[in-house]
């Protein structure tokens, strides 16, 4: 646990106010807001099966994270180190990442879309890029603001992208209407 801590002290040495502002605008856009947002952009750009499969995603990751949370107990990197400046209001404990669960959701998603409906490849490329930046600057962020261990954050991303594949799959098997968009 110590390397996680020396992780996040040295990311937390980079603070300024572009930063603060930058990090916290990324973990804002990681929570159920960012999934509101998506969930708004399916249902008008997508269609409402693939939409409402999303929505039922998140709220079951979001639940299923509050249980482990329960279970697992683990405290916040500021409440073991007061090395770590807690710059944010979370709810919980640390493990697994809320925020990367659900940012995992959002990009698992939006891939899954963008390789479905988007015709050039260079588009395709260039926004699943985009995606993974959006990724690693949350995690990033979580960090930054002092709030999980990086082992808090791929355990988030595990969750949410193997719940996600999961009902994608299950969307494309049962679900899908013969519907060209998805």
């Amino acid at each position: 646990m110590q390397w996680e801590i020396g992780i996040i002290e040295y990311i937390q040495s980079l603070q300024n106010g572009f930063f603060d502002v930058f990090f916290y605008v990324f973990s804002f856009f990681a929570s159920i807001v960012g999934a509101l947002i998506v969930y708004i952009f399916l249902y008008f750009f997508s269609n409402k099966k693939y939409a409402n499969c999303f929505g039922f995603t998140v709220i079951f990751n979001v639940i299923l994270n509050y249980i482990l949370k329960i279970i697992i107990n683990r405290p916040r990197p500021y409440e073991i180190s007061d090395s770590i400046i807690n710059t944010a209001q979370a709810l919980g404990k640390s493990f697994p990442s809320g925020h990367m669960v659900c940012a995992t959701t959002i990009s698992v998603f939006l891939i899954f879309f963008i390789l479905k409906n988007c015709k050039q490849i260079n588009k395709k490329t260039i926004y699943i890029f985009a995606i993974i930046l959006y990724l690693i600057f949350v995690a990033i962020s979580r960090m930054y603001l002092g709030q999980h261990f990086a082992t808090d954050l791929l355990a988030g991303g595990l969750v949410g992208f193997i719940l996600s594949f999961l009902s994608i799959k299950y969307y494309f098997k049962f679900i899908k209407s013969n519907n060209k968009k998805i």
